[in-house]
């Protein structure tokens, strides 16, 4: 009967347990680092959606009383730019790229 290397199956035991931990701490990381990005991606598309709800606010000129026309700029409705900014928060693909 062959004789059992107790201490060679403890070695390549902790082997694979170091190789496991890695490959797992790997996973997290690579995790972690695509909900950061989804995470500054949904925060970004928030803030410029609530700089434009506040641009109106701040770009208001009271000397600036031309007579409004047709052809001038159409107003946006606070409701409609209010359902831009949530579906720009939830319109996410990670196949596009822009940042590149």
């Amino acid at each position: 009967m062959e004789q059992i290397d107790i201490a060679a199956i403890e070695r390549r035991a902790r082997q694979l347990r170091a190789e496991e931990i890695r490959r797992i701490e790997g996973l997290f990381a690579e995790r972690l680092c695509v909900t950061g990005r989804l995470a500054a991606s949904s925060l970004f598309s928030g803030l410029l959606a609530l700089a434009e709800l506040l641009r109106p606010m701040f770009s208001w000129n009271p000397q600036d009383r031309a007579v409004p026309t047709r052809s001038s700029r159409p107003k946006i409705a606070l409701h409609v730019r209010l359902n831009r900014a949530v579906r720009a928060l939830f319109a996410w693909n990670p196949e596009v790229h822009h940042h590149l």
